[in-house]
């Protein structure tokens, strides 16, 4: 995570290609274990159903490439070590790193991710901004440090991941694993504002319970998404994803 900004996954939804099986299958038929965890709008299980927007992109993808998906309930950061070991084959949502790129094949994007950040207070004009770096050195409303959410297990992007950095004397960095967590820091104060994706941020706004705003970063500029496949996978289905990908954004 993540997608609208949506065209930015989730991060925290997984899919996952069986090798060994597709490798005795004929061209064209393959059986996809899928990953995911509970992240609306972009994948929720209710009345038994799949639905939101990444499920529907990767479903529809998956139709074009003559792949079959089996959904599995698991963690990101649990899903990275399987997919690095070959014990899980595809992850969606996954946005370019040094580190996957170690153990994992990329297909082309085929969306985009927006990262906004999002504090307390009430909503302020759709278009409002801050730059990152400005907002982590003013002065925390506790004094000292800021303390800034981040999910566990994502990627921000080589900019986002430098301006971090860079400011690492002035900045707490809190890894957590979900909305609620990080909603319920925020309000008690533990953070002063966690970065999360647009169209979950721009949903949290308009549902939560508690005044939240969410802030477009100056500094970040969407980025793509791909989906990564255990370096296990042959070549040729990760062309099909990748000719079910073009297919798409020609139409």
């Amino acid at each position: 995570m993540r997608y609208p900004s949506f065209y930015r996954l989730l991060p925290a939804s997984l899919a996952f290609i069986c090798a060994s099986t597709l490798a005795e299958q004929p061209h064209g038929e393959c059986e996809l274990r899928v990953g995911w965890d509970d992240w609306p709008p972009y994948i929720a299980l209710k009345d038994g159903q799949f639905q939101g927007l990444e499920y529907d992109l990767l479903k529809a993808t998956a139709d074009v490439a003559g792949c079959d998906l089996h959904m599995t309930q698991v963690p990101w950061v649990r899903a990275l070590h399987m997919l690095s070991d070959g014990s899980l084959d595809l992850l969606y949502g996954a946005g370019y790193s040094k580190e996957r790129d170690e153990f994992a094949q990329y297909s082309v994007p085929y969306r985009q991710e927006q990262f906004v950040l999002v504090t307390k207070g009430e909503p302020h004009n759709p278009t409002s901004s801050v730059s990152l770096y400005d907002w982590i050195q003013s002065v925390a409303t506790h004094g000292g440090k800021r303390s800034l959410g981040l999910f566990r297990g994502n990627s921000y992007g080589e900019k986002m991941q430098r301006i971090l950095e860079d400011s690492a004397d002035g900045v707490e960095l809190v890894h957590l694993g979900s909305n609620e967590q990080m909603i319920e820091m925020l309000i008690r104060n533990r953070l002063d504002g966690f970065i999360l994706e647009d169209s979950v941020a721009q949903m949290l706004t308009q549902t939560s319970s508690y005044p939240i705003r969410r802030l477009v970063i100056d500094e970040q500029v969407a980025d793509p998404l791909h989906y990564i496949f255990s370096l296990k996978i042959p070549g040729e289905v990760v062309e099909r994803f990748n000719a079910a990908i073009r297919d798409r954004q020609q139409h």
